[in-house]
C-alpha cells in the first residue's frame, strides 16, 4: 500500500491531457469520453492529485481494520478505493482501445505520429497510477487457496468465456488495419481542389489536414460527414467535392459574398471619383489608383544610395530621409490615391482635409515612386519629372467615413524646392 501511495503522488503532477497529443475534439471517441467523464472525475471529486487522498484513505482503513481484527472491511475499502483509481487515472488503455478499434480516423492518425511512440505518449502518464491502484489491489489480495475456489466456480468460467466471444465479435468488424493507396495533391496539378466536384477533388483538399491517411479510409470519413450534413463535424469546406447538398450551401454563400464585395467596390471607386482634386494650376502629371495596404505607402529608390534611416512619421503622417518616404494610413480602409505633380509651387489647399504636411525630399536616382511596400511596383508614374535632386512634396489626408464605409483619400503634390523645412498647413 505504502508503494501504491508513493506512485500515486509521483504521477500526480502528469495526468490529464494525454489524449490531446494524439486525437482532435470532435473526431475521436476516446478523446470525448477523456474530456468528459473523467475530466470530471478527475478534477472535481476527491479522485483529483491522481487520487492520492483516496488511497492514503484506503492505507488508514486497512491498517485500522487489521489492528482492530476487521480485516474484510479495510479490504473492501481498498478495493473500492484501488477500483476507483483505476478506473478515473488508469483509464488509458481504454480509451486508447476506444481511439485504435472504434474510430478509424484516431488509428490513422496514431499511426501518423508512429505507434510505439504513439502508444507510449498515450499510456505513459497513466502508466504509473494503473501500477499503483494494481499495487493497493496485491496488498489486500485474497489468499491462494481461496482465490482458486473463487475463479474454479462455474460461472466465472462461463462469464469469462461470454466476455472473450463478445470482445471478439465487437472488435473484429473494426479490425482491419489494411494500409492502402494515398492520393497526393500534385495529381491535382494547378486546379483548385474545391473546384473538382469528384472524388480526386476532395482528396486533394482533404490533404491540408490528413497527409497520409489512406484513399478509401478518407473517402469514408468524407461520405460519413456528408450523410450528418448539416450536423457534421468538420468545416464546410472539407466535404463540399463529394457532398452535393454542402456544395449547394458553399455556392450560394460564396455567390453572396462575391457580389457583396463587388458592391463595395463599386462604392468606393464612385466615392474616389466624386471627390477627385482638380488642380488650381497646371500640373505635369496626374494620377489615380485605389489600393489596399496593411503597412502604409513608401518611396524607396535604389538601396545602395539611400539612407539607412527609417523615415520618422511627423504629424503621424509623412516623413522622408535620403532616397526614402513613408506615408502613413489606415490598414482597415481603402486607398484614394492621387499624385500631381508641377513646375511650381501651387497654391495652399487645406480646405476639406484632415491633415496637409508639406517636406523635403531627395531623390539619389530620380526613381520617386509611392508604391505599397507589400504588394510591389503598381500602375503610379514616377514623381521626380526632373531626374535626380530636390523636391518638396505635400501631402493631404482624409480620413475614412467609417459609418458609411468608405474609403480614406491622399493626395500627393511634388513640386520643385531645395528646403528641407517641414511645415504642417493643417495638422
Amino acid at each position: 500500500m505504502i508503494v501504491a501511495v508513493a506512485g500515486m503522488w509521483a504521477a500526480a503532477p502528469r495526468t490529464g491531457g494525454n489524449l490531446m497529443l494524439l486525437s482532435q475534439p470532435g473526431f475521436c471517441s476516446g478523446f470525448e469520453l477523456d474530456s468528459s467523464v473523467w475530466a470530471i472525475l478527475r478534477w472535481r471529486t476527491p479522485l483529483r492529485y491522481a487520487g492520492v487522498f483516496v488511497l492514503v484513505l484506503a492505507l488508514v482503513a486497512h491498517w485500522v481494520s487489521l489492528r482492530r481484527d476487521r480485516e474484510p472491511i479495510g479490504r473492501a475499502v481498498a478495493r473500492v478505493s484501488a477500483v476507483a483509481i483505476l478506473l478515473v487515472h488508469g483509464s488509458g488503455a481504454l480509451t486508447l482501445a476506444l481511439e485504435v478499434g472504434v474510430d478509424r480516423y484516431c488509428r490513422v492518425s496514431l499511426h501518423e505520429l508512429n505507434v510505439l511512440r504513439g502508444v507510449w505518449v498515450f499510456l505513459s502518464a497513466d502508466a504509473a497510477l494503473a501500477l499503483a491502484g494494481l499495487c493497493a489491489l496485491a496488498a489486500v489480495r485474497v489468499p491462494r487457496h481461496r482465490l482458486r475456489r473463487l475463479v474454479g466456480k462455474p460461472w466465472i468460467r462461463r462469464g469469462a468465456a461470454g466476455v472473450a466471444a463478445g470482445g471478439l465479435l465487437c472488435f473484429l468488424p473494426v479490425a482491419d488495419l489494411a494500409t492502402g493507396p494515398v492520393t497526393g495533391r500534385e495529381a491535382c496539378g494547378s486546379e483548385e481542389p474545391l473546384a473538382l466536384r469528384n472524388e480526386l477533388g476532395f482528396l486533394c483538399n482533404a490533404r491540408r489536414v490528413f497527409a497520409s491517411m489512406p484513399d478509401h479510409l478518407l473517402l469514408a470519413y468524407g461520405r460519413r460527414q456528408c450523410a450528418a450534413y448539416p450536423h457534421m463535424r468538420v468545416d464546410i469546406s472539407f466535404i463540399v467535392p463529394i457532398c452535393p447538398a454542402a456544395a449547394r450551401q458553399w455556392d450560394t454563400e460564396l455567390a453572396a459574398e462575391e457580389a457583396e464585395i463587388e458592391q463595395r467596390e463599386k462604392t468606393n471607386q464612385a466615392a474616389c471619383d466624386r471627390s477627385r482634386h482638380r488642380p488650381l494650376i497646371r500640373a505635369v502629371t496626374v494620377a489615380h489608383e485605389r489600393m489596399w495596404s496593411e503597412t502604409g505607402l513608401e518611396v524607396f529608390e535604389d538601396h545602395t544610395e539611400t539612407s539607412d534611416d527609417d523615415p520618422f512619421l511627423q504629424y503621424g503622417l509623412v516623413g522622408s530621409t535620403r532616397g526614402r518616404m513613408a506615408i502613413g494610413v489606415s490598414a482597415e480602409s481603402q486607398i484614394c490615391l492621387s499624385v500631381e505633380t508641377y513646375r511650381r509651387r501651387p497654391p495652399v489647399e487645406v480646405k476639406a482635409w484632415d491633415k496637409v504636411i508639406e517636406l523635403g525630399y531627395e531623390s539619389p536616382g530620380g526613381d520617386m515612386v509611392i508604391v505599397d511596400p507589400m504588394a510591389g511596383p503598381g500602375g503610379l508614374p514616377n514623381l521626380a519629372y526632373s531626374g535626380k535632386g530636390h523636391y518638396r512634396v505635400r501631402v493631404h489626408y482624409r480620413e475614412p467615413v467609417w459609418a458609411a464605409d468608405l474609403p480614406q483619400h491622399i493626395l500627393v503634390m511634388v513640386f520643385p524646392g531645395d528646403s528641407r523645412r517641414t511645415i504642417a498647413h493643417k495638422a
